[in-house]
């Protein structure tokens, strides 16, 4: 890639070591030449405002933080690296003491780009649209506050598949996989491909299992039965759903642009040294 003009710098303005990280990142890249960009995490808005004028994204803070950048600039196919400010960091690239080294390569754009699959969100009341949305990591139809499971019918292409009574019903990309849908017992997926989970959350008498369906699929989630039902996008976009509803699911024309450093081997890696599996 060509040389970085403007680099922005997303951090977290309530954690004191993000607001630290942001003034000495913003101060080395304007020594540098290189025009800035600064925001904070919660202002959704103003990145997908300045993301079209961006060559880079750089994070600085957990996976939830760049989650919600890839979904706020991937329209304007903005290539996002992630240094790790949070507790797991499955998505960031960077660790915080690496990043004074990491900076020439960078500024060279001496880097790939992976392109990962996004989902597209709808949800219908009948013909009404409620939302409509890009998810990095998963919809979720799932109970809300009162404790009770609630049942839904999972369908792909018209074609049905299961209608469990359970917690809930995850649908995730390949990057999802390692987030709510691993933690339901759903498979861990490589990012290189192109595919949709639907991973059911603690099925009644468990007699729903997670399937693995191909990208082109369109999955509808219809909320049968449950009070105070929710739909969520990558944990952080909510709404109250009413039976009959509908969650429809299909791949973005979009995608996710991560910055990747090292080799094609990162994500198996990854998997043990995050997990802490004992091999």
């Amino acid at each position: 890639m060509a040389g970085m003009r403007r680099i922005g710098v997303l951090y977290q303005a309530h954690r004191p070591e993000s607001v630290s990280l942001a003034d000495w990142l913003c101060a080395t890249l304007a020594a540098q030449g290189v025009a800035v960009w600064r925001g904070i995490v919660t202002d959704e808005a103003a990145l997908r405002a300045a993301a079209p004028q961006l060559d880079l994204l750089i994070t600085l803070g957990g996976d939830g933080t760049i989650v919600r950048a890839v979904r706020a600039t991937a329209l304007a196919a903005v290539p996002v690296l992630g240094v790790n400010l949070g507790r797991l960091g499955f998505l960031a690239e960077v660790e915080p003491v690496r990043l004074e080294d990491t900076l020439p390569r960078l500024l060279a754009g001496d880097f790939g780009v992976e392109k990962r699959l996004l989902l597209h969100v709808d949800v219908y009341r009948g013909e009404a649209a409620l939302l409509s949305a890009e998810a990095v990591n998963d919809v979720v139809v799932s109970r809300g506050r009162v404790s009770r499971t609630v049942r839904v019918s999972v369908e792909a292409d018209g074609r049905h598949i299961m209608t469990p009574t359970a917690d809930g019903v995850v649908v995730s990309t390949p990057t999802g996989s390692t987030a709510y849908g691993l933690s339901a017992g759903g498979p861990i997926i490589s990012p290189d491909l192109d595919c949709l989970a639907i991973t059911p959350v603690a099925p009644h008498l468990g007699n729903a299992h997670p399937f693995v369906l191909p990208a082109t699929c369109q999955v509808t989630l219809c909320l049968v039965r449950g009070e105070e039902a929710t739909v969520t996008v990558d944990g952080q976009l909510d709404l109250d759903l009413l039976p009959g509803d509908r969650v429809v699911a299909t791949a973005s024309q979009y995608r996710a642009h991560f910055v990747r450093l090292g080799g094609d081997g990162y994500f198996y890696e990854t998997v043990l040294r995050k997990l802490g599996w004992p091999d």
